[in-house]
């Protein structure tokens, strides 16, 4: 499934109730786990980090399964030449926590490097053992990504331009 839909994420808020039991854990093992995406041990630590049957959006796309999941995920880490995602705060309402971040990344796309600097939030719900159940992203990948990008980029920023 790609993109985001409103209806699924509402569905999975549903679906997905999350536990309030290992918050913490999850944090701990949330913070360790996107630290370094670009890290060997990324689909590892991701497979560790993240339930069977979960719900993920990152705005470009949707996954509903951890096998999926470890495949998108490791894929990204390998494309990446360096990465650090830092947590700046943390929010908890009952069984939702959101977690509000800078990324800042390096790759290579058609023979250019891409230095990109972004800013987010994600919506988390963690299961009984600390597991990511859900995992909604809320950032502007267009203009953190896409953007950057050699020829897409320049129409990216002259719509942004004409805004």
């Amino acid at each position: 499934m790609d993109n985001f839909s409103e209806d699924a994420y509402e569905a999975a808020l549903e679906q997905l109730p999350g536990s309030a039991e290992s918050i913490d854990a999850g944090l701990e093992s949330f913070v360790k786990g996107y630290g370094d995406l670009a890290h060997d041990d990324l689909r590892a630590r991701i497979t560790a980090l993240y339930a069977e049957d979960l719900y993920f959006n990152d705005t470009i796309h949707t996954i509903t399964n951890r096998e999926n999941l470890v495949d998108y995920l490791g894929k990204t880490g390998d494309a990446l030449d360096e990465s650090i995602v830092e947590v700046k705060q943390v929010m908890r309402d009952g069984n939702d926590v959101f977690v509000r971040w800078s990324m800042d990344f390096k790759l290579k796309a058609v023979g250019r490097e891409i230095h990109s600097e972004s800013i987010g939030i994600t919506h988390l719900r963690f299961n009984e053992q600390g597991q990511v159940l859900l995992h909604q992203d809320f950032w502007d990948s267009g203009h953190a990504l896409y953007a950057k990008l050699p020829v897409v980029g320049w129409f990216i920023r002259r719509a942004h331009s004409q805004l």
